[in-house]
């Protein structure tokens, strides 16, 4: 096995109501198939547990689609200008939404059941980053749009900070319980007693027994957040279109509350992942004063799947790679990682040169080594633009070896 684009392959011809489907290489049960059959119809499903690359499952075929018109908005937020005519930046009226799903997404239905497509929460008010996040789901392909100024950007749910400030950069100590608990559980959830040679590193050539949460800080930082936004949404225009886009778990996602909170958008594979680094080098990067991917990139983590930045679903791995401050604690940053349609790579000596240049210049947008899979150590994720990561947290930690 190989570099695998991942795709569902169609095991003989579709038949009324049922599409007999191979699961691609790098799937496990739990794992989400998205590709369109050549009669252009969209097929979602989710890997049985127990099945595996090679396997044949049966999917569910939905009815053929009458072709859309072209849409009488231009951009998305024209759409939503329709939807809110006062400018109140919310959605409220259930029959002007059902025409636009109609005219955008070939929605049908009645209207309170397109509504419920819309209105994930229930609260009855739609704003602009639940209306992009739909229309990203139901591959609605029209640009944002930028006629709304900053409107036209929506910000993490836990966003207090000004809108309107290029050079805004701020950190927040967490102090909410729950909050706080949820990051320790991200830790406990991605725990992994396993060794690998870059352990050494740390200076103590064993694996800790756990990690110890001991602060955290959340970030905002206006300039890279507004680069990470529209990187993702372009990230999520493709692989509504790529036919071979597979939805992968990854180990932190088991902090279900975590990513609840956060509002990850797992349709694009939209990731949080660590990345070990010493106190001064995440002070640098949280400050703003340095660049992520120029700081980092393969400076500490070697060069296996090319000159990226790594990432690790494991605490443990990233924790290879952290260095402790004068106060004894070590750091890790957990990043938002829009990783979109993924490149696995299962080789023992992987063509590093070729996987970066799928990325670079071809459909992929990340990749992901199975070292896990070929070694028995730990799955790595490699990023090349730095627009498709976003800085979420810088946690402190002590290493706990008793």
């Amino acid at each position: 096995m190989g570099a695998c684009d991942s795709k569902p392959e169609l095991d003989g011809e579709l038949t009324v109501g049922k599409v007999q489907v191979m699961v691609p290489e790098g799937a496990i049960g739990g794992s989400q198939l998205k590709f369109q059959t050549p009669d252009g119809r969209w097929i979602q499903a989710e890997v049985p547990e127990g099945y595996s690359a090679g396997d044949l499952i049966y999917v569910d075929l939905p009815e053929l689609e009458q072709p859309k018109e072209a849409s009488k908005w231009a951009t998305l937020h024209e759409a939503f200008v329709y939807l809110d005519p006062k400018g109140t930046g919310y959605i409220t009226d259930h029959d002007k939404f059902a025409e636009v799903a109609l005219a955008l997404a070939n929605l049908k239905g009645s209207k309170e059941e397109v509504w419920k497509s819309l209105d994930q929460d229930g609260n009855g008010q739609v704003n602009w980053p639940e209306f992009v996040e739909w229309a990203e789901v139901n591959h609605v392909d029209l640009k944002l749009g930028l006629s709304g100024g900053e409107d036209a950007v929506s910000f993490p749910p836990l966003w207090t900070g000004p809108t309107d400030r290029p050079d805004y950069v701020k950190q927040f100590d967490i102090t909410d319980t729950d909050h706080f608990m949820e990051l320790d559980q991200l830790l406990q959830k991605s725990y992994k007693k396993v060794w690998t040679r870059d352990r050494k590193k740390t200076g103590v050539d064993k694996v800790p027994l756990g990690f110890e949460l001991v602060k955290a800080k959340r970030c905002e930082n206006l300039k890279d957040w507004k680069r990470f936004y529209f990187r993702r949404h372009q990230i999520a225009g493709a692989c509504s279109k790529e036919t071979k886009f597979l939805q992968r778990p990854v180990l932190t996602s088991q902090a279900a509350a975590l990513y609840t909170r956060q509002g990850m958008r797992k349709h694009l594979n939209e990731w949080l992942l660590f990345h070990g680094t010493s106190p001064e080098a995440a002070q640098s990067i949280l400050s703003g004063s340095g660049d992520f991917v120029i700081s980092l990139a393969g400076s500490a983590t070697g060069t296996l799947y090319g000159r990226g930045t790594y990432f690790a679903e494991s605490i443990t791995k990233a924790d290879e790679y952290a260095k402790e401050g004068k106060d004894g604690l070590c750091c890790a940053l957990v990043c938002r990682v829009a990783a979109g349609h993924v490149l696995y790579n299962d080789e023992v000596t992987p063509d590093a040169e070729k996987l970066q240049e799928s990325c670079i210049s071809g459909k992929f947008h990340s990749i992901l080594g199975d070292r896990e899979k070929c070694r028995g150590t730990f799955k790595e994720f490699v990023i090349f633009d730095a627009d498709q990561v976003y800085v979420e947290y810088a946690l402190f930690y002590k290493r706990r070896y008793s």
